[in-house]
């Protein structure tokens, strides 16, 4: 099958789900963009190899670099497998940089704190639009740490924006307490370019959760099961959660707001404490 068939076969898919997959000849893959700096472990190939029923692997089909699973491509390579199943992803280089990121830190091979720094790095040059807490979300260290990659980076290296896109998608100034009361107030206008999010965000979420849901310390655990069916709740794509929000009614909504800002607040704190515990 070509390249091309491959691209028209799952050109006209709604939304990315880890089912979407279609079989690909390993012969078409590329070299991955990944976040690893020290590139295949062998040891972590080994493993795969005795395993069964791997998640698909995610590439960019644009270029058919694989985003997510170099190491399982090498462990069907040592089964000696001509074929694996493919999701594909649409996007830009740079997104399917941050979704590499995303998906290598939720699963499989832990990156290392090295590894993490310098994917905010390229992250920060790639999105400088981006708040330290938006880069440090994908890249899974603390907000303070991509504060200090920035801080290295001259004007040269990246635009110094005035403002910068949260986690929440708000644009913000980027010195807010030049105008203490009316920076919480006011909302520059988000421009198009400050707007850009990594397509299938919530794609890579469920692919995630559902390789977590594959490990026996979460899935054989009481917390590790809660855990996994939090997880679940928040598998929903932008449309899903406005259509809730929708639902709301505008006497309840100040009320709401405040309890998923607390909500939000908890992840994070929760994030942040996981985060320690990696680095």
């Amino acid at each position: 099958m070509s390249v091309q068939l491959l691209r028209e076969e799952s050109a006209h898919g709604s939304a990315w789900k880890p089912a979407d997959h279609v079989i690909v000849p390993i012969s078409l893959l590329r070299e991955a963009d990944t976040p690893r700096q020290a590139g295949i472990d062998a040891e972590h190939v080994r493993v795969l190899t005795g395993v069964e029923d791997l998640p698909p692997i995610v590439v960019h089909r644009h270029s058919m670099r694989v985003i997510d699973g170099v190491h399982r491509v090498q462990a069907a390579l040592a089964r000696g497998e001509g074929e694996i199943a493919v999701i594909f992803f649409d996007g830009d280089d740079a997104a399917a940089f941050v979704l590499a990121v995303e998906a290598n830190g939720g699963h499989g091979l832990p990156l290392t704190l090295a590894d993490r720094r310098a994917a905010a790095l390229r992250i920060v040059r790639a999105y400088p639009e981006w708040s330290d807490r938006r880069v440090a979300s994908v890249a899974g260290i603390s907000p303070k740490t991509v504060g200090a990659v920035r801080a290295r980076m001259s004007s040269e290296e990246i635009p110094q924006p005035t403002h910068r896109v949260g986690l929440d998608g708000r644009s913000r100034p980027v010195h807010p307490r030049a105008e203490p009361a009316r920076a919480t107030e006011e909302r520059a206008p988000v421009s198009p370019q400050a707007q850009r999010r990594p397509p299938g965000r919530e794609a890579i979420h469920g692919a995630v959760v559902y390789a977590l849901r594959r490990d026996p310390s979460l899935r054989f655990s009481e917390n590790g099961r809660t855990l996994l069916r939090m997880l679940d709740l928040h598998s929903m794509s932008p449309a899903g959660w406005s259509e809730i929000g929708d639902a709301v009614p505008a006497h309840c909504a100040s009320m709401v707001a405040d309890l998923a800002r607390e909500c939000a607040e908890a992840w994070l704190q929760f994030a942040d404490g996981l985060d320690e515990k990696s680095a």
